[in-house]
């Protein structure tokens, strides 16, 4: 048995080969790059003189010594190769087609979420568009509340103002100290006489009861309300500011004084009651008091005069005299 020189592997017919006619050395056909077809050319062929790679010169040319591969073996390795490239076919047929199949899928993936993409984007907008007109008619309301407060604030100042012009005619003294079984209107005369007023323009009068409200909490008597004629209200109030009148002028045994005022509606008490504890006991103004029904302030003795109807007008009115 040969050896081939290169790679010291035996030649044998499953591992054909040639020798060099010039240095006797025998190679694989594989290791002399020489395939199955051109051994069989040169071993079929006479006088043929074949070298190794490393041989140089000219040689007698005479018959080439080879071993040859057995033919079944040669088929079988036809047969491996034929089996080998249908194998490599079908390999390559489902490499094919499983990457046609990916392909598909993601087509379909990809165009199935770029379909939900554009849904989602058509109800993002959808929803936009819902909303603005939703906040449209969310300013419209707060418009039409607003409106609809300043326009039941101003019902409420016209109502108010009408029920203290019903109280254009009515008086309210305070100070006479409650009796049982008192007469009001001879009360009433007692004092009329002592300020040198008429009493028959004294109507009716009446003991009005304790209020609970803030605005008269701090009474310790309950008032005398009186109804006078047509526009004698202000003759009482010009008399009372030019004459004290004390308990015991009118027979009275405290000598506590006794005062007239204006009578005021639940909101104009309250109101006032609200001015003189926001402004004047927070030392914001000096001067807080109330003619006909309408609230005044003023900060300093002839300064400007501020006209108080609701509450907003307060809190203003508290915020300018701070920054001022």
């Amino acid at each position: 048995m040969v050896k081939c020189d290169k790679c010291s592997k035996l030649i044998n017919k499953k591992s054909p080969g040639i020798q060099c006619n010039k240095c006797l050395k025998w190679l694989h056909s594989a290791c002399a790059s020489i395939s199955t077809e051109q051994l069989n050319v040169l071993y079929t062929t006479d006088c043929v003189d074949w070298k190794c790679r490393f041989c140089a010169g000219n040689s007698q040319s005479k018959r080439i010594s080879c071993i040859m591969p057995d033919t079944e073996d040669d088929n079988k390795i036809v047969t491996e190769i034929s089996h080998n490239t249908v194998t490599q076919q079908i390999l390559s047929d489902i490499r094919r087609e499983v990457r046609e199949i990916i392909r598909n899928e993601l087509q379909n993936t990809l165009q199935f979420y770029s379909d939900k993409i554009d849904e989602y984007e058509q109800k993002i907008t959808d929803y936009e568009i819902a909303n603005k007109r939703i906040v449209n008619q969310c300013t419209d309301l707060q418009n039409k509340c607003k409106n609809l407060d300043l326009k039941n604030e101003v019902l409420e100042q016209r109502i108010n103002h009408l029920e203290q012009s019903k109280l254009a005619n009515v008086i309210e003294i305070c100070g006479v100290e409650e009796k049982e079984n008192e007469n009001t209107k001879a009360i009433v005369n007692t004092i009329c006489n002592k300020l040198q007023l008429n009493p028959e323009n004294v109507m009716s009068a009446y003991r009005k009861k304790k209020s609970k409200t803030i605005a008269s909490a701090k009474n310790t008597q309950s008032v005398i309300t009186v109804s006078l004629r047509e526009g004698c209200s202000d003759q009482w109030f010009d008399a009372s500011k030019n004459m004290y009148i004390r308990g015991t002028d009118i027979g009275m045994a405290e000598n506590n004084k006794i005062y007239i005022r204006e009578p005021l509606t639940p909101i104009t008490s309250y109101l006032l009651w609200k001015t003189k504890q926001e402004l004047k006991i927070k030392d914001l103004c000096k001067f807080v008091w109330c003619k006909k029904g309408t609230i005044m302030v003023r900060r300093e003795e002839k300064e400007k005069m501020y006209i108080v109807r609701s509450e907003k007008d307060i809190a203003r009115l508290s915020a300018q005299f701070k920054t001022d």
